[in-house]
This record gives structure tokens, C-alpha cells and sequence, in this order.
């Protein structure tokens, strides 16, 4: 069957729009039967990439592999040096694969598909770690064959095909590929149950590699049908702000329909999947906050925020210094490093003529309490504290709204009002 592989194989690509290939290279026997194998078809585009991490003092020499290799097929390689150091508690194969994954994101062209080697066993392992660790259906999907990556696709040739198929094929063409020594490291949870524990399931089961493969399909096609379910409730459980939740309407919901609808729209919104424990905390102390809390719960890089009824997911607030101030002509844009925001100078054409009067002066500052504004078209005045109420304004935002003050005078709250445009020059 090994001799037959690429004839198992080449049918997947043939009802294929894109013929633009990158393939993952490792050099490692897997990526290596998919890279000889992939220069076995005709009339299509293909290129390779080689992550080098930086983790072991034989990396280079892989690099070099590669090189070699692909000059060999008169194949393309881009080499990508990581250089990683991973931050302390963290897990250097989660790390790693991140980081990696960001180097395919940036290299992947639009009409581009990265082909990846995994293949059946890997199926089952996951499978198993994620059990171990208490996945959900989410979790315990199998990794599906192609699907949307960055600006292309992603595709898994060989998630029907074993590891023992690879092996032959390699042998049967006589292909030289590196031996990484760290996959018989045994403190690596894979790494244990594909030496250690896999072996003796299949001793006992010898199809447990197929049957825990398709289990892992069962399970995507489950969470697939509970997405379609999940994003038509999504729809009307939105909150007054777009991308928002609606406390009332969330909390209505039965436990277990409520929990899939967080997790479903924290996926969607292009998070990291919450741990069921971090997942209770967002429904507890967010959702189920009093309403005049400001409650805050957050993981890797996500944090979940509520005001009022709606509740926000979001990135980290950057560093952000409310004491700064800065003098501006409204001569051209101006740049708050701090909030990564551009305020553009053409805002102010209606001004012009009094920020430039001989005298004045406009001045960038940040809220610091008791200022006040009389809005275009008012009678009174209002603190910014009433004004950020009337609009709606999440008290995690308003320290971080500039304020243009003329002299002492504070004429605009950017983005959200001004004072009428003929004040005193």
C-alpha cells in the first residue's frame, strides 16, 4: 500500500481550485514523505517552510537538512529562526506551536494552502490527551482535513493515512530524514502515551488507532451541528454594542445552553477556547455580577468585561499613562503612542481659525475628574461623568478618551462630543 500512497493521496488534491502549496517541513520523517510525495504531482505550485525554534543545539544542522533536501527537488524554502524562550510555566510544546503557527500565518499567501503532516496516530493521541485533560466536544474534535488558515487554508493530507504507511513509503524511496531525539522524551505527555500506553491499546485493540481516529470525527461532526445551533442563538442574544452579549437575555438560558453560547461567541470573536473553570468564572463574576460592578475576568490574552447589560471580550488594555499631556498645533496628526490611535488634524478644520489666534493654545490631556463640557446645541454643562453615562461609555474606556482642552477650556471629548465651534477666539 505504501508504493500506492501517492494514488490514496493525489485524488484529495485533484478537486482542488487552488493549485498553491506550502508545505511544513521539518525535516522529520513525516513532513518529509508529504514533501517527496507532493513533488510527485503534476501541474501544481509548491514551496516549503522550516520553523527552526531555536530549542536544541542540533536545530542548525536540521536547517541545513532542509536546505539540502528541498535544493535536492528544486523545491523553495523559506527558513524561519524563532529563537524561543519560553516564559516560565508555560508548556514549551503549547509555546512553541503557537509561535509557529504565527510563522505560517505571516508567510501564507491569499491563494496559498499550508499542508501540514498529521497524520492518523496523531488523531488518536490528541484524542487521548484531550480525555485526560477533561476536553469538551470541542476538544475532543478531531482535526479536521482542511479548513480556513489566516488568509488561505490549511490541509491535512494524511489524517486517513497511519504512521506506519509513512514509514514504508520513506523506506520504499529510500528517503533521508532527521531523528528528533526529543520525541522519545517521555516527560512530554505525548510522547508517554505514544510509547507507553498506545502500544499496549493496540496489543489489546489493534484497530484502536482507527476506531479512536473516527471517534475524534464523531465528535467534530457533533460540535459542528451544536455550532450551527449555537450561532443561530448567538443572533439573538446580542447586547446593545456590537460584538456584545446581553446579560438579561444570556441569563435566561438553561446552564448548559448558556455556557455553549459564552464559549461558542468567545471563539468566534477569535479567542482562545476558555478551561471550564475559568469558563464558570466568566458566567459567576461577570454575568451574574451586580449591575453597577465593573467585574473583569481574563486568561492568555482575552479579558471579559461588563457594563450595564452587555458584556465585552476583548484584548489586554494597553499600558496607558492618564497624566500625560501634550501641546498640539492642529497642524497635523497627532499620535497617542500609548492607545495606538491617530487623532487626525482635519477634525479641526472648524476650529482653525481659533486654536491659531494669537494666545491660544490646545492641549491632548487624559480625564482626571471634575471636568466639564457644554455640548453643541446645550444650555448647561455637564460633568464627564454624566456625559460617559449618557453615552454609554464603559468606565474602563473613559480614562483612556482624549480630551482637547483650548487654554482651559475644554471644547472636545474625541469621538464623542464638543462644545459649538464659535467660542471666543
Amino acid at each position: 500500500m505504501s508504493r500506492d500512497l501517492l494514488e490514496t493521496i493525489e485524488p484529495l488534491f485533484s478537486v482542488l481550485e487552488q493549485r498553491n502549496f506550502l508545505v511544513a517541513y521539518s525535516g522529520g520523517l513525516d513532513s518529509h514523505v508529504l514533501l517527496h510525495l507532493m513533488s510527485r504531482i503534476p501541474d501544481i505550485a509548491l514551496r516549503a517552510v522550516h520553523i527552526d525554534h531555536g530549542l536544541q543545539d542540533v536545530s542548525p544542522w536540521w536547517s541545513r537538512h532542509c536546505r539540502d533536501i528541498c535544493s535536492d527537488f528544486g523545491i523553495p524554502l523559506d527558513r524561519i529562526s524563532l529563537k524561543l524562550d519560553v516564559p516560565s510555566g508555560q508548556s514549551v510544546e503549547a509555546y512553541a506551536r503557537n509561535k509557529r503557527h504565527s510563522a505560517f500565518a505571516e508567510l501564507l499567501e491569499s491563494d496559498e494552502i499550508l499542508l501540514t503532516a498529521h497524520h492518523q496516530n496523531d488523531q488518536a493521541e490528541t484524542l487521548l490527551i484531550q480525555l485526560l485533560r477533561g476536553a469538551g466536544g470541542a476538544g475532543l474534535s478531531a482535526m479536521p482535513m482542511i479548513a480556513g488558515f489566516s488568509q488561505g487554508r490549511h490541509m491535512r493530507p494524511f489524517l486517513g493515512t497511519t504512521r506506519d504507511q509513512l514509514e514504508a513509503y520513506a523506506d520504499h524511496y529510500d528517503l533521508n530524514f532527521v531523528e528528533d531525539t526529543s520525541n522519545a522524551d517521555l516527560r512530554f505527555d505525548r510522547n508517554f502515551l505514544r510509547h507507553k500506553i498506545i502500544p499496549q491499546l493496540k496489543e489489546r485493540w489493534p484497530g484502536s488507532g482507527q476506531t479512536l481516529a473516527r471517534a475524534a470525527m464523531l465528535q467534530g461532526e457533533t460540535q459542528r451541528l451544536l455550532g450551527s445551533y449555537v450561532t443561530q442563538d448567538l443572533k439573538f442574544m446580542a447586547g446593545s454594542v456590537e460584538g456584545s452579549l446581553s446579560v438579561q437575555l444570556v441569563l435566561q438560558c438553561q446552564p448548559e445552553r448558556r455556557r455553549a453560547l459564552i464559549r461558542h461567541w468567545i471563539v468566534g470573536a477569535g479567542f482562545r477556547s476558555p478551561s471550564a473553570k475559568k469558563l464558570q468564572h466568566v458566567v459567576s463574576d461577570v454575568f451574574q455580577s451586580a449591575e453597577d460592578a465593573n467585574p473583569l475576568v481574563h486568561w492568555e490574552s482575552v479579558e471579559v468585561r461588563r457594563y450595564r447589560d452587555d458584556v465585552y471580550i476583548m484584548p489586554p488594555l494597553s499600558v496607558h499613562d492618564i497624566y500625560q499631556s501634550v501641546d498640539w498645533s492642529a497642524q497635523q496628526d497627532l499620535q497617542i503612542a500609548s492607545l495606538g490611535l491617530t487623532l487626525q488634524s482635519k477634525y479641526l478644520a472648524p476650529w482653525a481659525k481659533v486654536i491659531n489666534a494669537q494666545g491660544n493654545k490646545l492641549t491632548v490631556s487624559f480625564r482626571q475628574g471634575g471636568e466639564v463640557i457644554r455640548p453643541d446645541g446645550s444650555e448647561s454643562t455637564l460633568t464627564l461623568k454624566h456625559l460617559f453615562q449618557q453615552f454609554s461609555i464603559p468606565p474602563w474606556m473613559r480614562g483612556r478618551i482624549p480630551l482637547l482642552f483650548l487654554n482651559d477650556e475644554l471644547i472636545i471629548v474625541w469621538g464623542v462630543c464638543q462644545v459649538g465651534t464659535e467660542a471666543p477666539e
